[in-house]
């Protein structure tokens, strides 16, 4: 069931005008505005009924007194201006737009009507269009934005279809922290127009999108939404958070975007049936779209595990479990390789703990090269190095001394990790870093080096198991993984 509808001019259009721009920050034409002008690279225009000067640039009165062509209008007018600005748009013959403002079926009947009749001239004048009730989208790649607010956000492989627009800006947030980075994002909000499917199926086409977020409160075709998931999900990742899923969410989310958030037990079968992963909180869906975007599938839920202490074994051990990884049982020639590295106070068996030796990559190369493992996951002990430095104690006699042992060490750190994403990719097995400190890891070369390799360490080993467990789930889907037994 594929569409007719191309989106390609959604995200990169060249000529772009604000309806409702302002020049009170704070307001949202201001921001839409300003953050388009800053961008650059396209015509923009600010319409304002006051005219004069908007931003440091002409304001026109009315759409149609702009002298060139328009290929997409930015809607900030209040909803009651809405269906004017729409007949605008259709007599300067804009293909396609993104209705900001709230007040339509989600606030009312009288909302509901002016939805109605927005979609109507929309159609009349062949414009497509995005909400409303939303808060704007953008390309990362072609750089253009029509968000309010300018997030430090950086281009990479994930791509989000959000109903909620704060929603997706605490993705950005999170997924900013953990060095995720984005090729597109649509709030999509009332869906009036355009629709989460037929953004889903553009994504599921899009180069540059590897793994597609969803955040959703209620789909309009759930049969096309499962065709298209079913098809895509071969391809790349869906990720997606179903909010809504109480009686008591059902009614919110009514009342937030006009969804139909269906039945609980509907969802859940039709996500698993088409291959969707699902996840509970928005913290999930940045966790599981950087495993699945940065790391090899695993051939089996096994799990070698390295921790920095006993306590955090225990406690990561109880979260792989509970996200139904096992413990793997090492080789006799593995224990022999982490017999010979360490001393008789390790823990002789998985999780390895290594009895406060700082001996940390000689096992986990051993556990990278066991058969037996399919995943590896280290709770503290990579990266620590810069991090260590400014909470040693060092008097002002060993001062030079110091420096020049955590020189060494870091120089050593930078090797083993060279050699640990040799073998991820030798062994295709993902590697998952944890860490009780993040703020430890500081900036530096080896900050850097764990960026490029993609082992900068999830907050707290809960959340890397889960983020493991998602991409055993998506590799068992496809078939790489073998799936256990009754």
């Amino acid at each position: 069931m594929e569409s007719n509808l191309n989106l390609a001019e959604l995200f990169d259009a060249k000529s772009v005008a604000v309806i409702g721009a302002s020049s009170v920050p704070g307001k949202w034409g201001f921001g839409i505005l300003s953050l388009l002008l800053a961008k650059g690279g396209r015509d923009v225009y600010a319409i304002n009924k006051k005219g004069a000067e908007v931003l440091g640039v002409k304001a026109y009165q009315n759409l149609r007194e702009v002298p060139g062509p328009i290929d997409f209008a930015v809607v900030v007018s209040s909803a009651r201006d809405t269906p004017a600005a729409m007949e605008d748009c259709v007599c300067k013959g804009v293909k396609y737009a993104v209705v900001i403002p709230g007040g339509f079926a989600e606030a009312s009947e009288e909302g509901a009507r002016l939805e109605r009749e927005v979609v109507e001239i929309a159609r009349r004048g062949g414009i497509r269009f995005i909400g409303p009730n939303c808060m704007g989208h953008f390309d990362t790649y072609s750089d253009f934005f029509t968000i309010p607010f300018n997030f430090p956000i950086a281009k990479g492989p994930a791509s989000m279809i959000t109903q909620s627009g704060n929603s997706g800006i605490a993705v950005f947030a999170l997924a900013w922290q953990a060095g995720l980075g984005f090729a597109k994002y649509i709030n999509s909000g009332n869906e009036a127009d355009i629709r989460f499917e037929d953004f889903l199926e553009y994504l599921g086409r899009d180069d540059r999108t590897k793994v597609i977020l969803g955040y959703v409160e209620g789909l309009r075709d759930g049969r096309r939404f499962l065709k298209l998931a079913r098809e895509i999900t071969r391809r790349k990742p869906i990720v997606m958070l179903k909010a809504g899923r109480t009686d008591d969410g059902a009614r919110a989310a009514r009342s937030h975007s006009a969804a139909l958030a269906g039945s609980e037990q509907a969802s859940a079968a039709a996500f698993k049936q088409a291959g969707v992963i699902r996840v509970e909180e928005v913290s999930d869906l940045v966790d599981a779209a950087l495993a699945l975007s940065t790391q090899p599938l695993p051939r089996g839920r096994r799990v070698g595990l390295l921790s920095m202490g006993g306590g955090l074994g225990v406690i990561t051990t109880d979260a792989l479990r509970r996200c139904g990884l096992e413990m793997a049982r090492f080789s006799s020639r593995t224990m022999e390789k982490l017999n010979s590295a360490l001393s008789d106070r390790w823990s002789h068996g998985n999780p390895v703990d290594p009895g406060g030796e700082p001996v940390v990559y000689p096992c986990i190369f051993a556990m990278m090269e066991d058969e037996n493992v399919d995943a590896v996951m280290i709770v503290g002990g990579v990266g620590m190095v810069g991090g260590l430095v400014p909470l040693m104690p060092t008097p002002p006699a060993a001062k030079a001394a110091y420096e020049r042992l955590m020189e060494a060490a870091e120089r050593q750190e930078l090797e083993n990790l060279d050699r640990l994403a040799e073998l991820r990719d030798k062994y295709q097995k993902p590697v998952i870093t944890a860490s009780m400190l993040r703020g430890s890891i500081m900036k530096g070369a080896v900050s850097e080096k764990l960026e490029q390799y993609h082992l900068m360490p999830y907050t707290g080993p809960e959340r890397a198991a889960k983020a493991l467990a998602r991409l055993v789930e998506y590799s068992e889907y496809l078939g790489v993984a073998r799936t256990p037994g009754p």
